[in-house]
C-alpha cells in the first residue's frame, strides 16, 4: 500500500468543536484530491440519514457482528417506515462523495461510525487508518 493512502485521526479531536472536526476532515479529504463539489455532496446523504432517521444504521456496511468482529452486512442499513436503503443510497453516490463521507465519518461520529469507516476505506479504497491516541485500536 502506498504511503500517501495512509489517514492519520489523533483521538485528541474527539473533543474538539463539531466545526473543527468538520474542517479536519475536509482538510484530509482535499489532500487526497477530493473536490469541494464532492465535499457538499456529503451534506445531502447527511441529510437523507437525518430524514430517514438512519444514523443508528450500518449505511457504509460494515457492522460489529456479535463480538466477532466487524463484517459486510450490505442489507443491516434499511428503514422500514418509510422503506430506505440507507447502505443502498451510500453506495449509489460517486466514489469520491463515499470517500469525503468515510473521512468525515472517522473524524465527527461515534465509535461505530468511525470503525465501519475504516474498514470501508480500508477494503473498499485502499486506505492504511491509523488512529492515535488514548484507546486507539491499532490492527
Amino acid at each position: 500500500m502506498a504511503e500517501d493512502k495512509v489517514i492519520t485521526v489523533n483521538f485528541d479531536m474527539f473533543n474538539k468543536s463539531a466545526e473543527e472536526k468538520t474542517a479536519e476532515a475536509n482538510k484530509v479529504a482535499k489532500s487526497f484530491g477530493i473536490s469541494d463539489a464532492a465535499i457538499a455532496d456529503v451534506e445531502d446523504y447527511k441529510a437523507k440519514l437525518t430524514r430517514y432517521n438512519a444514523w443508528d444504521l450500518p449505511f457504509m456496511g460494515y457492522v460489529n457482528d456479535d463480538g466477532y468482529g466487524y463484517a459486510y452486512v450490505p442489507d443491516a442499513a434499511i428503514v422500514r417506515e418509510p422503506y430506505w436503503d440507507a447502505h443502498k443510497a451510500f453506495l449509489a453516490l460517486p466514489e469520491d462523495v463515499q470517500t469525503a463521507f468515510a473521512i468525515r465519518m472517522l473524524f465527527t461520529h461515534r465509535p461505530v461510525d468511525r470503525y465501519g469507516a475504516s474498514m470501508f476505506l480500508h477494503y473498499q479504497r485502499g486506505f492504511k487508518v491509523n488512529f492515535i491516541g488514548e484507546g486507539a485500536n491499532k490492527y
